[in-house]
């Protein structure tokens, strides 16, 4: 059976309110799963967020590129701007298009 990064954070969490220390969680986790376990870091970084108040063991999603950010329009404008002038810098593509530079 493989150790999910949820299930490991759920015996993370029990060891928490079991009053166990950092340490004893850490023996107990390498016992019970050798080198599948979490790493002393990961252990320690998890009782620090239960310290905090937190208890949902999933990660919260987190900002970033949407994925529709390069979109084919896009990319057939860029394409033809291109074909219309080779010397096309990014910034006239970027103005044209309104759109930002990761993007052409």
């Amino acid at each position: 059976m493989e150790l999910t990064r949820e299930n490991s954070r759920a015996m993370i969490y029990y060891d928490f309110r079991s009053g166990l220390t950092q340490t004893q969680c850490v023996d107990r986790m390498i016992s019970a799963f050798g080198d599948e376990s979490p790493s002393k870091t990961t252990i320690y970084r998890w009782f620090a967020e239960f310290q905090r108040g937190r208890v949902k063991l999933s990660y919260d999603p987190r900002q970033g590129r949407p994925k529709t950010a390069v979109t084919q329009e896009n990319v057939d404008a860029v394409r033809k701007l291109i074909k219309e002038d080779r010397h096309v810098t990014y910034c006239k593509i970027q103005a044209t298009l309104d759109i930002g530079m990761t993007q052409i």
